[in-house]
């Protein structure tokens, strides 16, 4: 579970409030991500509404630097990407707070034929940018993207390894681009209220195009359609067979990675590597497909 807003330190809330140049009516905290520090949409008292996340770098360092690293990279992007804008950063003690404008619409939920749609515009208007040259090559923010032929040196037995780990080499390459990455598309990255606005840019990149859109297939299968488990493996194929052959490759590639990593990194605050291994075994059929 995520810590509450109300539980952080009552100085850091002030300086949220300072920061923003109004006081706090009302507050909602917000469930999901992988983090283990708050996410709360603020209601001020001049009548906005805003979103904070917050991180003890006493309780995650890592989570800590990523509110930071988000902070660097929404102050970069072009007004026309489709990503909440940063309005503050908020330093107290051992806390970092990003406030952002508040993205309406849902987050959560199975995805839908209609929220697949949506998210993909978004995809390729972020991508139609050219990446910002304070952004870092895609490969640096794929650790263990080569996690077939890891297993495969650990003999650890798995399906289709052998064929995956040939279907992924030379990664560094075929992911390499000029445009901009989103990098972590998930439904709970994004928010839907007609159009779609993609939040946490943490990972932000410069890379191949098609490569959100292949993340966003990928998710569709690990996450979930509205329709079931075998509509979602046929929306993901679809999606992948409309964008250039190395998109398949990349699919192929995160299920390797999320297997790899569930079996060699272990949980910190929160229960990530038995989430890694559902999505990687939620991939099979759509792997079986692409092999």
């Amino acid at each position: 579970m995520r810590t509450a807003w109300a539980d952080t330190p009552e100085p850091l809330r002030a300086a949220v409030a300072e920061a923003l140049g109004a006081a706090v009516s009302d507050h909602r905290d917000l469930r999901g991500g992988m983090s283990p520090g708050p996410a709360v949409g603020l209601r001020l008292a001049d009548g906005r509404r805003v979103f904070v996340k917050a991180e003890s770098a006493q309780v995650r360092s890592h989570n800590h630097a990523m509110v930071l690293r988000e902070a660097a990279i929404l102050d970069v992007l072009p007004p026309s990407v489709p990503a909440p804008r940063r309005l503050a950063t908020v330093a107290w003690g051992h806390w970092a707070a990003l406030v952002t404008t508040w993205a309406p619409g849902t987050t959560g939920g199975l995805w839908s034929d209609t929220s697949i749609a949506a998210v993909v515009r978004a995809c390729r208007a972020a991508s139609a940018h050219q990446a910002p040259p304070a952004l870092v090559p895609v490969a640096e923010r794929l650790a263990g993207f080569d996690g077939w032929e890891r297993l495969l040196e650990l003999g650890v037995e798995q399906a289709h390894a052998g064929r995956a780990a040939a279907m992924v080499a030379g990664w560094e390459r075929w992911t390499a681009g000029s445009a901009l990455v989103h990098r972590d598309i998930r439904l709970d990255n994004t928010a839907r209220a007609g159009k779609a606005v993609l939040l946490d840019w943490a990972y932000a990149a410069s890379g191949a195009p098609w490569i959100d859109q292949a993340q966003l297939a990928a998710d569709v299968v690990a996450t979930g359609h509205e329709r079931g488990p075998e509509v979602a493996t046929d929306r993901a194929h679809q999606l992948l067979r409309s964008l250039p052959p190395d998109a398949s490759r990349f699919a192929v590639g995160l299920a390797g990675m999320w297997r790899w990593r569930a079996a060699t990194v272990p949980d910190a605050v929160r229960p990530i590597a038995a989430w890694r291994r559902a999505r990687a075994d939620a991939l099979r059929p759509l792997l079986t497909r692409l092999l």
